[in-house]
């Protein structure tokens, strides 16, 4: 029992009546205990936590934070292999060939694929709507977040849609520029608010601001789309996705580093030539031999003196390093939310079953960025503006049917037999639609089930049964002849 844990009192009692004092003085150390224990142990403030510095959400100190972890997550990208294949491989999954529409009027489809498939959808003519998702996932993904632009046009060609989108990142928006609160709202990080919180537009500077100082201007957020991932309620900027994992990266990345050199270096010293002690002691000049023969090639025969010996090095392994590295990025993986076969392309202990159980858990991220921001911000908010602007151009009648569905990507299957025997008793067992079936594959149902209409009809007019006609097939012929034998 420490002093301090004894007060004046305790000491008073205590003299006068030591069994009462010494009670006392248990019961409250007990009582103390037991409060402690009903806390939370990792609010504790102790000797453990000591230099565990954390402070409250700060908006403005936020901001800083987030564009230092914006450029070390952009020179990851740049300069590590895994950092560049990880955004890489969670904007391919995600996206794929593109989240797209299913429409049922034929003429809006005509539309939107007219415009939606030619690079003059974006404002720097490069991409397609498809790949500017694909853009605006991998920069999401690296920058935490990302905006994008409408451009209303004027088209000089009938039956074009007056729109264009223009990707940038939020380098050019005015995060210096904030205002208190007043009868007007107040700004934060360049984002417009009213009294009530309620967002009103952006501040974003005309040209990139590295290499002009122009003043900013105010875009309504009917026009800006803008993407990230919320983790927190309040939270009004993203941050890069892998944060978490952004030291232990570049810490491995050095240790890969300093291991290489360690080979390289190692490497270099391959043949030593020992002089015997005599010679040493005797001070005889170096001979031609031993002033020439510094580097080893191929074929070259040198004749030694007496006394003289060569030594060949061997490197040191590097023991451990392949276990430490798949350590080390599993975790990094973990924070990327990938499977580390996803991440670094190391499919040397895979099999079908664990190969199928780590993409599952990946697709659960992937699903989530697709249903929780491409498609309701993304896709729904383009098309929005694409719809303003062709009715604008006379190109989309008022009373088309406007009512869609975006389908996005199905991923690639590890084993297509027994995923597809999956599905199908799925199906039948009545777990999951037809649709929804077609769907979890990338492809939109109407388009499919028309086609097959269409390929039906093909067929008999060709007069032939192919396999793949789902009428002619042995299989279900057989249990439809079953059934009807039962009944």
């Amino acid at each position: 029992m420490k002093r301090n844990d004894v007060n004046f009192i305790d000491r008073i009692i205590t003299f006068v009546n030591p069994a009462w004092g010494l009670s006392r003085i248990q019961n409250r150390l007990a009582a103390g205990t037991l409060m402690r224990h009903q806390s939370y142990e990792g609010a504790r403030r102790d000797r453990r936590t000591k230099g565990w510095n954390v402070n409250e959400y700060e908006e403005a100190a936020l901001l800083t934070e987030i564009k230092t972890l914006k450029n070390r997550s952009r020179d990851l990208y740049r300069n590590n292999t895994y950092s560049h294949r990880a955004h890489n491989s969670i904007a391919n999954n995600t996206t794929g060939t593109g989240i797209v529409p299913a429409i049922k009027d034929n003429r809006l489809k005509k539309a939107w694929k007219d415009w939606a498939s030619e690079t003059s959808v974006d404002f720097d003519e490069n991409l397609n709507f498809y790949g500017i998702q694909n853009l605006c996932m991998r920069t999401m993904s690296m920058h935490g977040e990302v905006l994008i632009l409408r451009i209303k046009t004027n088209k000089s060609k009938a039956q074009e849609i007056p729109l264009e989108l223009k990707v940038i990142s939020t380098k050019f928006l005015d995060s210096g520029k904030d205002t208190s609160l007043s009868k007007n709202g107040y700004i934060s990080g360049g984002i417009e608010f009213d009294q009530n919180g309620k967002k009103k537009g952006y501040w974003i500077f005309p040209v990139d601001p590295s290499v002009d100082h122009s003043i900013s201007k105010f875009w309504s957020k009917e026009d800006v789309i803008h993407l990230f991932f919320q983790d927190e309620p309040g939270q009004i900027h993203g941050v890069p996705f892998g944060s978490s994992a952004i030291i232990s990266l570049r810490d491995f990345d050095d240790y890969s580093d300093a291991q290489l050199m360690r080979q390289k270096i190692a490497a270099c010293f391959s043949v030593f030539i020992t002089k015997t002690d005599g010679e040493m002691m005797g001070g005889l000049e170096p001979s031609d031999g031993d002033q020439h023969l510094e580097r080893v090639e191929p074929g070259i025969i040198e004749h030694l003196e007496p006394g003289k010996s060569v030594t060949f090095a061997s490197p040191p392994p590097a023991e451990g390093y392949g276990e430490y590295s798949r350590n080390i990025l599993t975790g990094v993986a973990s924070g990327y939310g990938m499977s580390y076969e996803a991440m670094t392309g190391d499919l040397s202990n895979v099999n079908y079953s664990s190969g199928r159980m780590g993409y599952l858990e990946y697709q659960r991220s992937i699903e989530a960025w697709q249903h929780f921001i491409l498609i309701p911000k993304l896709c729904r908010g383009v098309w929005r503006w694409f719809v303003n602007a062709g009715i604008i151009a006379g190109v989309i009648s008022k009373d088309a049917d406007l009512n869609i569905e975006w389908t996005a990507p199905g991923r690639k299957m590890i084993d297509p037999v027994k995923e597809v025997n999956g599905l199908r008793e799925q199906v039948r067992a009545g777990f999951m639609s037809w649709q929804e079936a077609v769907r979890s594959l990338g492809y939109s149902p109407d388009e499919i089930l028309e086609e097959l209409k269409t390929a039906a009809a093909e067929f008999d007019k060709a007069g032939i049964q192919p396999k793949c006609d789902p009428r002619f097939d042995a299989a279900n012929l057989r249990a439809a002849e079953g059934a009807e034998a039962s009944e």
